[in-house]
Formats: C-alpha cells, structure tokens, sequence
C-alpha cells in the first residue's frame, strides 16, 4: 500500500524528472550531434548513397545514436538533509529521429523501432 510519504518522493522525483528533461535533450542531442560529424560526410548528399569502404563506420555511428534514445541523465537535486546526485531517464527517440533525418537525409524510424525497450 502507498503511503502519503511514497506519494511525495514519486511527485518529488517526477517534478525532477521534468525539470531536468531540456537540459537531457540538449546534452544528448550534443552528443548525437559530435557522433553525427565524424560519420556525415559519408553520405553523397545528392543521391544519399555511402560508398561500400565506409558503411561499417556509419552503422557503428548510428548504432551508438541509437544507444542514446533511452538516454541517463545525473543531476545535483536538493534533498530535505543534502544535495545528492540523482539520475533520471528519458526516452528521446523521436528527438534523435528528427535529428537524424536532417543530418543525414535518411528516416531513422524502422531502426529505432526494432527491440524497443
């Protein structure tokens, strides 16, 4: 049975989560962002093909973004005692999709479907 004291700590990390989640998306979409850069140049901007030596190197790319869809964020929360370093999880699949899809031309949307969490 819940108690009114497990009600505050679930509304307490859940007003935490939300106030933490732009700064999530920010650093996350920073480091599709840095992954991105290494491997765009890859893709022939006109005909969105990738010649056969580099495919491996952007799988691997894409595949580290695809990691970061469920992305972990730690953030310093003041507790009633102390500050203390929580960690929250968001889900940025569709943020990253979008990303890569102006980054890299292509829709992202079947790779990220497959093996949801």
């Amino acid at each position: 049975m819940e108690t009114s004291e497990d009600f505050k700590k679930d509304e307490a990390y859940s007003t935490e989560h939300e106030a933490n989640k732009e700064e999530a998306r920010e650093q996350c979409i920073a480091e599709v962002g840095n992954i991105t850069l290494q491997v765009e140049h890859f893709i022939d901007q006109e005909t969105n093909e990738v010649e056969q030596r580099n495919i491996t190197e952007l799988h691997n790319a894409v595949q580290k973004i695809a990691n970061l869809r469920f992305y972990e964020f730690s953030a310093s929360v003041e507790g009633k005692y102390s500050v203390y370093e929580e960690t929250f999880e968001y889900n940025f699949t569709e943020v990253i999709m979008d990303f890569l899809g102006d980054a890299l031309g292509y829709d992202y949307h079947e790779l990220f479907t497959i093996g949801e969490k």
